[in-house]
């Protein structure tokens, strides 16, 4: 054979060998695609059944059915577990003076479709999908927060530990005697809650899920603490306000957000029997004891008598610089932010609503940080900026010069009133917490 027939030779193997190796490269790339891309379909299916036996699960955890079956989706490769000792979530009273009180420490189990590192889990009465160490909600678990109240049904997975591949039947059951449990309220245990913080923790394997969940559904503290697989939410108990005389004082404002975090904020000033209010000088402080500090302030004058107008100054101090707005005509009778009436003697009483709509006069501080120079959206700015937990103080010339003769405020007479917005996203002021347990079987 001579050469050029030579060359022809061995052009024709190498093609053939290079046409091999091509079609056992596209046969392992497809066939990885395709092994992926029936991982997903199965991982896609699973999300939807779990989410399915989510919906049942809950008919039957709540008490509105008895018993509940579903068919799961094939599990192809993978396979279904019920894990009854997973997971878990702790619910914690705080007190301001450091008092701790457990409300709940549970388990809460989980039923998991498993597929390599892929999860699909019923917990909590959610449904979480995770993949290595990153984990996201596909269905809310049982957790509802609106208008400063927590309602909490805990869902928990009981029964013995199984596996089952394929298409099997769920079966869900009341567990009776550990299901329906009142944790909040209950002995001892009433709303509303006064002042600390209430924490929910929750360990979990998908407890990133859970965090960005409490994130995207509260306003409250989220902590996550990656080396517990652990997350909490604190909110803060702050009560509903209430009725208080100025001796209560300092009044203790918690869970301040938003930009009306104060619905309403009312004062009664009476003056001791030695006093006409001419002398008076009443004022509402808060300082955070750092940059910031506001300063409501009154110096008085006889309006009973010679009708004299009281001046009203109201600071707000932040960093270095201080803001001032000031009225010197504002009471009337029938005003119905500042006002005054007269008892028969001439015996004046203040009235004092400083979350009304008079407005001050912005008078230094480089220019006015709001537009709305009325009383009550310059205290809830101020309040809101030094949120979220303030200390209000009264002070009078008879606390600072209580040796004197112008003491001029009753504070034991003189009263206050306090109701916070019922949308605050930080607090909670109602509580409602019950365990509901149920066995799971999947054969």
């Amino acid at each position: 054979m001579d050469a050029r027939g030579q060359t022809e030779t061995i052009g024709v193997v190498l093609l053939l060998a290079i046409t091999v190796a091509g079609v056992g490269v596209v046969v392992v790339a497809g066939g990885s695609a395709l092994d992926a891309a029936q991982d997903q379909s199965s991982v896609q299916r699973a999300e939807q059944s779990m989410s399915l036996f989510d919906a049942r699960s809950a008919l039957v955890a709540l008490g509105r059915s008895d018993g509940q079956s579903l068919t799961l989706a094939n599990s192809e490769r993978g396979s279904y577990e019920v894990r009854p000792d997973t997971g878990r979530m702790v619910v914690v009273r705080e007190g301001d003076g450091g008092s701790t009180t457990e409300y709940l420490n549970t388990t809460l189990g989980s039923v998991v479709y498993e597929n390599g590192d892929t999860e699909v889990a019923y917990q909590g009465g959610g449904v979480w999908y995770s993949r290595g160490a990153g984990a996201e909600m596909v269905s809310p678990p049982e957790f509802n927060y609106q208008d400063a109240t927590l309602t909490l049904p805990v869902i928990r997975v009981t029964g013995s530990a199984q596996t089952a591949a394929g298409a099997p039947t769920a079966r869900v059951t009341r567990n009776e005697a550990e299901t329906n449990r009142s944790v909040f309220p209950g002995p001892g245990r009433t709303n509303p809650l006064q002042n600390g913080t209430v924490t929910v923790a929750v360990e979990s394997d998908y407890y990133r899920g859970w965090a960005s969940f409490f994130q995207s559904r509260t306003s409250g503290n989220v902590t996550v603490l990656p080396d517990e697989n652990r997350v909490e939410l604190e909110l803060v108990a702050r009560g509903t306000g209430g009725q208080f005389t100025l001796e209560e004082t300092p009044l203790e404002l918690r869970g301040l957000a938003g930009d009306d975090p104060v619905e309403s904020l009312t004062f009664t000033l009476k003056p001791n029997k030695n006093s006409d209010f001419s002398d008076l000088h009443w004022t509402l402080v808060a300082d955070d004891g750092g940059s910031q500090r506001f300063e409501f302030d009154i110096q008085g004058a006889n309006v009973c008598n010679d009708g004299n107008q009281p001046d009203v100054t109201l600071e707000y101090t932040d960093g270095g610089t201080t803001h001032t707005w000031g009225g010197s005509d504002v009471f009337s009778k029938n005003d119905s932010t500042y006002a005054y009436s007269c008892d028969g003697d001439n015996t004046p009483t203040m009235h004092l609503d400083l979350t009304g709509d008079t407005n001050l006069t912005y008078e230094s501080g480089g220019g006015a940080p709001v537009a709305n120079n009325s009383t009550g959206n310059l205290v809830n700015y101020a309040l809101g900026k030094m949120g979220p937990n303030v200390d209000l103080k009264v002070l009078s010339k008879g606390k600072q010069n209580p040796s004197g003769n112008s003491a001029s405020t009753d504070l034991s007479a003189s009263t206050g009133q306090l109701e916070y917005d019922s949308s605050g996203e930080r607090v909670v002021t109602f509580l409602h917490i019950t365990e509901n347990a149920v066995n799971v079987t999947v054969r």
